[in-house]
């Protein structure tokens, strides 16, 4: 019983591979076509060199210290246009801008704040 039991397990797995091996695999699902990033996003907008000449200019203007390392203040307010392009609101741009140019050479409150998130958008960064 044993005997007739193996072989016939042997015998439907002959038949499962000789089959498989006939038959051509199935094409995969092809994946979704990735959809484009939201019109929102910044890609990480940078200003062009006489971009950074105004924002600069104007930076100096809220408080010079913002300014001493000039290609710190040009990375800095990227993060700030990222935050202005990807639609956060006004209150986190403005603490967040606070927090990314305060230390160093410069204190930065939440007033000081509002007035880079302006320079930023006037020199360079449309929402």
């Amino acid at each position: 019983m044993r005997t007739r039991i193996t072989v016939a397990l042997i015998a439907a797995g002959l038949l499962t591979t000789l089959t498989a091996c006939g038959t051509e695999p199935e094409p995969a699902a092809k994946a979704a076509p990735a959809e484009p990033a939201p019109a929102t996003s910044s890609a990480f907008l940078r200003p062009t060199p006489d971009q950074e000449k105004t924002l600069i200019a104007a930076l100096a203007a809220i408080d010079p210290g913002l300014t001493v390392k000039e290609e710190r203040a040009i990375s800095r307010s990227v993060g700030v246009c990222d935050d202005i392009r990807t639609g956060k609101d006004d209150a986190t741009v403005v603490k967040n801008a606070a927090y990314r140019y305060d230390g160093g050479n410069a204190s930065v409150d939440d007033a000081k704040g509002a007035k880079i998130v302006q320079a930023i958008k006037d020199s360079y960064c449309k929402a």
